[in-house]
């Protein structure tokens, strides 16, 4: 074990903890609110456009947003609802034990992506020695649940799509009064 086993537990604790106080409705609630909200956005924020009548490129981005926000507060709402059958059907501490399994499992998740993308720049943007890697107990089980679990992840595609530090130029410059 070594000190970035203790930077990987910070998170998976801190899902727990939000898991347990938020409990499982609203945890799972906040995940289908981001990806239907995104999904309802995108699907009719073009024929949203219309509604609005002042000028301009952010007819698209305004219909967007409202959208978005639209369904993700519905979701929450059906959600408390649900919450509070759960609780009044003293369910409330099996809902707060599947909310912290649920909540560690979701920065379990997000910390194998990271993981993932670490990997994917290694040869170009080191981040973490190998020695690291090896002599940490969780990094291996937790870098091998992503690319178990999402399909389509591929290092060789995610290497692709990142600039090649060599061939980035960065130019700065500096206004003097």
């Amino acid at each position: 074990m070594n000190f970035f086993d203790i930077f990987i537990c910070i998170p998976l604790v801190w899902g727990i903890y939000k898991g347990f106080t938020k409990g499982f409705v609203i945890e799972v609630a906040g995940i289908v609110a981001f990806f239907l909200g995104v999904w309802v956005a995108t699907k009719f924020s073009g024929s949203m456009q219309g509604l609005f009548s002042f000028a301009g490129d952010y007819k698209h981005i305004v219909s967007f947003c409202l959208l978005f926000l639209v369904s993700v507060l519905l979701i929450f709402l059906v959600a408390k609802l649900i919450d509070k059958i759960v609780k009044g059907a003293s369910l409330s501490m099996v809902n707060k034990i599947a909310g912290a399994v649920f909540g560690g499992l979701k920065y379990t998740l997000i910390l194998s992506v990271l993981f993932f993308v670490f990997d994917a720049l290694e040869a170009s943007y080191p981040i973490l020695t190998s020695k690291t890697k090896q002599e940490s107990l969780l990094y291996k089980p937790v870098a091998l649940i992503a690319p178990a679990i999402i399909p389509g992840l591929d290092k060789n595609k995610a290497k692709e799509m990142l600039p090649d530090p060599q061939n980035v130029k960065v130019e700065v410059k500096v206004k003097t009064p």
